[in-house]
């Protein structure tokens, strides 16, 4: 008999759940392993659960990474103390620096075994990772609106930045030339100081 999934959903789970539980182990043994290449077979082996209850819980091994990934990035927000980015310069900042640090290599591999697993199985849904996509998106996408850009656009300049960075991070593993790719960064960052400056005088900037 097939094992059932029906219970699965694409949101981090309940606090004090069983699958918050669950999670946790997930992640604490991700992180002891530096790895996420397993199956929910394994994994469950690994942190002593079933492999049915993985599957119960959180379906896929795909829609766990995605709930794995939004779990990490409730984490890194949670650790700006109050401190939280108020513009899209500064929280472009924030999510380059992250990108680049060392210690969130287990976010980068959840992100290209994402990638790899969407690029290969076209039929294949993510909600996970499409959330966290998301989720940074809507936040450029209102940091502009209250730099004086027209919803529409503010919303159009969001998907360009998330898009232009990972396309700069993807550029950074293969290619390694961190200088270059820190210039191409830094060019992004100028196009949407100067989109911000347009929009405080009327006008409309345009990548140069």
């Amino acid at each position: 008999m097939a094992d059932r999934v029906e219970a699965a959903s694409s949101a981090l789970p309940d606090a004090g759940s069983r699958a918050e539980a669950m999670l946790t182990q997930v992640v604490a043994h991700f992180r002891a392993t530096g790895s996420v290449n397993i199956s929910l077979r394994h994994l469950a082996a690994e942190i002593g659960t079933s492999h049915r209850m993985l599957r119960y819980y959180f379906g896929t091994r795909e829609n766990l990474l995605g709930i794995v990934m939004m779990q990490l990035s409730k984490e890194y927000i949670e650790h700006f103390s109050g401190k939280r980015p108020t513009t899209r310069v500064e929280t472009m900042d924030a999510v380059w620096t992250r990108f680049l640090d060392p210690n969130n290599r287990l976010q980068t591999q959840i992100l290209f075994a994402l990638s790899a697993a969407v690029a290969e199985r076209p039929d294949l849904e993510s909600p996970g990772l499409n959330a966290d996509f998301d989720n940074f998106a809507a936040a450029l996408g209102t940091f502009g609106r209250a730099e004086g850009l027209e919803p529409a656009l503010a919303d159009r300049e969001a998907r360009t930045i998330v898009s232009s960075l990972l396309g700069l991070y993807l550029d950074f593993f293969v290619a390694r030339d961190l200088e270059r790719i820190q210039g191409s960064f830094d060019t992004l960052k100028g196009w949407v100081e100067r989109s911000t400056a347009d929009a405080a005088s009327g006008r409309s900037a345009a990548p140069r």
